[in-house]
């Protein structure tokens, strides 16, 4: 029986380009109706009742992209970081959560610092994308909150490789 994640993931691989307009304009619509699946399907259930801090919905052999729901606490904050070589799909399924996007600049001075672009909430079936290089910040703003993440590849090798970086007190710390 088929349900609407078996659906979306059969349409994000039928659509998946690798790193292009096509490709993101494409998951982001489809990661925004997954967002709006409904809580009678028996897997979302499960990630509801179990709440899991990460679930691995789906990963893809032949294009290795990987699919998951994770759940947080009321006040959960992931400081700012980007993906390396990686990109990445947050979509909202339940509850709301803020991210603030920045640029690192470099001063005349050659001293670095990250600016705020601003922060935006995202509510249920909210869907932002994040390319190579991009930094954001995470805030769970909410109780019950789940979202989907969808990356690129697996970023254990952006971390391994040092490309992945997190960036505190203004400056940056390789993940």
């Amino acid at each position: 029986m088929s349900n609407n994640l078996d659906t979306i993931i059969r349409e994000i691989k039928a659509c998946w380009e690798g790193l292009h307009s096509d490709t993101t304009t494409e998951v982001r619509r489809l990661l925004t109706e997954l967002a709006k699946t409904s809580t009678d399907e028996e897997w979302l259930q499960r990630i509801m009742l179990e709440k899991p801090s990460s679930k691995e919905l789906y990963r893809d052999p032949e294009h290795g992209f990987i699919l998951l729901a994770h759940t947080e606490k009321n006040g959960t904050y992931r400081p700012p970081h980007n993906h390396g070589a990686g990109w990445v799909f947050y979509a909202v399924q339940s509850g709301e959560m803020e991210m603030t996007t920045y640029k690192n600049v470099t001063t005349a001075e050659g001293i670095s610092h990250l600016v705020s672009r601003g922060t935006d909430r995202l509510q249920v079936g909210d869907c932002r994308v994040f390319l190579p290089g991009d930094i954001h910040d995470t805030h769970c703003i909410t109780e019950n909150f789940v979202q989907y993440r969808l990356t690129s590849s697996d970023f254990s090798d952006e971390i391994k490789s040092k490309r992945m970086v997190r960036f505190l007190n203004e400056k940056s710390v390789a993940l």
